[in-house]
């Protein structure tokens, strides 16, 4: 009779451990790795990569109505699933403030999520500096300082120098003397005419 209660499954108080559920839970969790992509089409897994790709598009969209978001203080620097504040479509993961998402965003974490859901790295360009010719340094940065000065104009000539500034012209004092009524015996009963003055009358 024990051994026919023994062999059942009993649901009844605390569960044993066993074995083979958690080895399929565990088959399971490797046959899909990312169960929040599953859902999606090839369109939509492009327009992602696409999305995810350009770095400085992806944080200007997130950052673009920061300051009208207004987070939860419970939520700690990061949590599992989509909620109010920074999210990430491809870790599945919301940050409460855009540091800690751009800093996600650089993260090795990141970028090896990337690689096994398109696999293709994130960084194409893994160049080191030494290797990179010194001509198409000199033309990307010039092109880059020529955007800037498009995008923002030159600094105006008229603009003086902290050095340079003319300081033989005395400069106006604004302070007004405030005069003081002295036949006004309320206020030297009162204490309010010494206010103005440290001098004792």
């Amino acid at each position: 009779m024990s051994d026919s209660q023994t062999s059942e499954k009993s649901n009844f108080g605390r569960r044993t451990w066993d074995r083979a559920e958690y080895a399929q839970l565990g088959r399971l969790s490797k046959d899909s790795p990312n169960p929040h992509l599953d859902s999606l089409t090839q369109e939509e897994l492009q327009s992602l990569k696409v999305r995810y790709t350009n770095h400085n598009t992806l944080v200007a969209g997130a950052t673009q109505n920061a300051n009208q978001k207004v987070l939860t203080s419970t939520l700690s620097s990061y949590k599992r699933g989509k909620q109010f504040g920074f999210y990430c479509e491809l870790c599945d993961l919301t940050f409460k403030d855009t540091l800690q998402f751009v800093d996600h965003l650089n993260h090795k974490i990141h970028q090896i999520k990337f690689e096994t859901v398109f696999g293709e790295p994130l960084i194409i360009d893994l160049r080191d500096n030494d290797d990179i010719p010194l001509q198409e340094f000199d033309e990307a940065y010039s092109s880059t300082i020529r955007e800037f000065l498009k995008t923002y104009g030159r600094p105006s000539t008229k603009r003086k120098n902290a050095s340079q500034t003319d300081h033989s012209v005395p400069v106006a004092k604004t302070q007004q003397k405030r005069k003081i009524n002295d036949g006004n015996n309320l206020d030297t009963v009162m204490g309010f005419g010494g206010f103005g003055t440290t001098k004792r009358k």
